[in-house]
């Protein structure tokens, strides 16, 4: 039998029609849904080394794939001086800042694991391996490893002929694991981690001796210092809780350096607790409002070598510091709000309360632009690890203040005003008590001692920041893809007096010492043929002033042009090699520690 007729026989008019109707309608649904969602191929890779738990970390390997059109996603950020000025990161110790790497490394996301592995000039070697052990919508297991060396020479810009040996050996290794134990979902997290960072202090020496003169073999260039952390942490994330939302998080993390100023001395331990939370109860239409408190407590304990020339009362004590943030939050179909504030407690010597706003605001004025503001505040511990993933040449022995931010205003619009292409335009106004500057010490010794001479303290002074900039991001059809970034900052730094340094200081009115006026960072990735990928990265840091033993001077611009090429043979396996430096410029991060000149690297990547 004809199964149309037979349907046909069947079926009322009617009952055709409407079923006509359905179809036609169920049919543009769906082509309106794939036209509206179509995806796009481009291949958006960050890596991040950050040696907090941190899901940047363990996704560094990994690939997202965007839609070329995609409406403005408003996050706060924390627009400060750009972190190539600052040696945090072990791959910036060999270039201020990678080549672009959008579009020039192979995908991770369909695959459990990968390996990563480079060498060039200067010893430099770059490895990382990853493997997901779990993967499973109630399970995951995640295992990461990472290794950043060196050992070259590098040359000194204000001395003729001069050049030391620049040593770093910088390892992380970092397991996480995280449980589903209902739903909707609550999830239970764990992680364990341990980071090892060796390097010497190979740079300018400030130092002055009680006798009629120095001599550089008292000095220690040579001997490789250590900074070890073991950190363990274990929490339960219910921010999906329909009607009670909940963070709760505790850990602790272990810092010890293996040196202090010199061998004959032990470095400073440094323990820390912390227990993070959010509680809020969820209410309103559609459960999007909630009223809660945040915060975050710390717990400080110190241990000093039995000896350092240097009163007790210079050092780190034991202390304890929290952060309470009341809150309200709405949101809305194109909006969203929050009030709050942050009152936050520092111990020690003696109590220190202060107090910031906590508000933000989004909203969508149009169809692809979204409009941002927000007034924060932050308690900065100024810890010893902190400090050392600023700055590993950090002097330990002398206790740094907390810095208090009671105000950290950001405004701005963001806008996709055409397909692939984004424009962001920002300016903020910053207020913080206590703010850090990074400037070289000097030591008075003996003779007969030898000690590690180029050391940086923190100068601590009061500082205000004005801040304008905007963004360009366009991408082309997975072809061609750019960016544009610029800051301008405007500071107003005053002195008050209090010094803990063996450096006079008679000035009141100050520079933000290190870190630079004007940023510029621009990107620029092409892919000819669909093996080959070209990334061209160029960043700029103009305007820095350096306090050199109570004079002020002006350090050389930075300004870092390097070039990225990659070859992925399929979704296993690529190569690549990295020029850097290509301006062959002699520079520094960190005043008297100089940058490798042009270097050359070549690697592999491997996906299993």
């Amino acid at each position: 039998m004809d199964n149309k007729k037979y349907m046909r026989s069947k079926c009322p008019v009617s009952r055709q029609t409407m079923m006509k109707a359905c179809l036609t309608a169920f049919w543009m649904g769906v082509c309106l849904s794939a036209g509206a969602q179509q995806p796009d191929e481009r291949l958006n890779r960050e890596t991040t080394m950050e040696r907090e738990y941190d899901p940047s970390v363990r996704d560094a390997g990994k690939v997202n794939r965007l839609p070329e059109v995609k409406d403005p996603e408003v996050i706060r950020r924390s627009i400060d001086y750009s972190p190539f000025t600052l040696p945090a990161e072990p791959e910036k110790e060999f270039t201020v800042l990678p080549a672009g790497h959008v579009m020039t490394d192979i995908p991770h996301n369909r695959r459990r694991g990968y390996f990563h592995l480079g060498g060039g000039m200067f010893a430099n070697i770059d490895g990382d391996l990853g493997y997901h052990i779990l993967e499973s919508e109630t399970d995951k297991l995640y295992l990461f490893a990472t290794h950043r060396s060196t050992n070259g020479n590098v040359t000194f810009a204000d001395e003729e002929n001069r050049k030391a040996g620049a040593k770093l050996n910088d390892n992380l290794i970092q397991a996480d694991y995280s449980r589903l134990l209902s739903s909707p979902a609550t999830r239970l997290n764990m992680g364990v981690s341990w980071g090892y960072t060796g390097f010497n202090y190979y740079g300018t020496p400030f130092l002055y001796s009680t006798a009629s003169t120095w001599q550089e073999d008292h000095l220690d260039t040579e001997t490789s210092q250590a900074n070890q952390t073991f950190a363990v942490h274990l929490g339960v994330d219910g921010e999906h809780q329909e009607r009670f939302v909940y963070l709760l998080d505790a850990s602790f993390r272990h810092f010890n350096q293996k040196y202090g100023w010199a061998t004959t001395l032990d470095g400073i331990k440094e323990n820390q607790f912390t227990l993070r939370f959010d509680l809020a109860p969820r209410f309103g239409v559609d459960r999007r409002q909630r009223a809660g408190l945040a915060g975050k407590v710390d717990g400080f304990a110190y241990q000093y070598p039995s000896l350092y020339n240097l009163n007790d009362s210079t050092g780190y004590r034991s202390h304890a510091e929290a952060t309470f943030s009341p809150y309200y939050r709405v949101e809305g179909e194109t909006w969203h709000l929050r009030l709050g504030a942050n009152v936050m407690l520092a111990g020690g010597d003696s109590l220190v309360v202060s107090a910031s706003p906590n508000v933000s605001a989004e909203v969508k004025v149009l169809n692809r632009t979204v409009f941002y503001a927000g007034a924060q505040g932050e308690l900065r511990a100024n810890d010893a690890y902190g400090l050392s993933r600023q700055n590993r040449y950090m002097d330990h022995s002398l206790a740094v203040r907390p810095s208090h931010t009671w105000l950290d205003a950001t405004v701005g619009i963001r806008s996709g005003i055409a397909a692939g292409l984004r424009v962001d335009v920002f300016g903020g106004y910053r207020i913080t008590k206590d703010d850090i500057f990074f400037i070289p010490n000097r030591y008075y010794s003996e003779s007969s001692e030898i000690h590690f001479a180029s050391y940086s303290t923190v100068l601590q002074t009061d500082a205000t920041r004005l801040h304008a900039g905007a963004a360009v991001e366009y991408n082309y059809r997975d072809r061609v893809e750019f960016s544009l970034r610029g800051v301008y900052n405007q500071w107003d730094v005053k002195y008050d007096g209090r010094n803990i340094t063996h450096i006079s200081i008679d000035r009141m009115d100050m520079k933000p010492y290190g870190r630079p006026e004007v940023e510029l960072n621009a990107a620029l990735s092409v892919k000819p043929v669909t093996p080959l990928a070209i990334s061209l990265g160029y960043n700029l840091g103009a305007t820095r002033y350096m306090l050199v033993q109570g004079e002020e001077k002006q350090m050389s611009d930075l300004h870092d042009l390097n070039l990225k090429a990659s070859w992925n043979f399929n979704d296993l396996f690529g190569a690549y090699i990295k020029l850097n430096n290509l301006l062959f410029r002699q520079q520094e991060l960190i005043y008297g520690y100089p940058l490798q000149g042009f270097s050359a690297m070549a690697g592999i990547n491997l996906n299993f």
